[in-house]
């Protein structure tokens, strides 16, 4: 899967790089591969947790859990 990637400057040094798709998923470094590098780690944790989140809502999806009362048998 393709990211679009927005790497900049920091005024005091070393780059930061963004991505737009994923919103809030900012890394730093102290030079261009650096800052990527750790992007590319950061969007793989956002995607395992986003399967994750996916499996438990698929799994909450087919579970149902109901009460049920059973006489005793005399």
């Amino acid at each position: 899967m393709q990211y679009t990637i927005v790497l900049e400057t920091n005024e005091e040094g070393g780059f930061a790089a963004r991505c737009v798709e994923i919103p809030g998923t900012v890394c730093q470094g102290a030079n261009k591969g650096e800052a990527l590098a750790r992007l590319k780690e950061a969007i793989g944790q956002v995607q395992q947790a986003r399967q994750a989140d996916l499996h438990r809502t698929i799994q909450s999806l087919s579970s149902e859990i109901i009460r049920i009362e059973v006489t005793d048998a005399a």
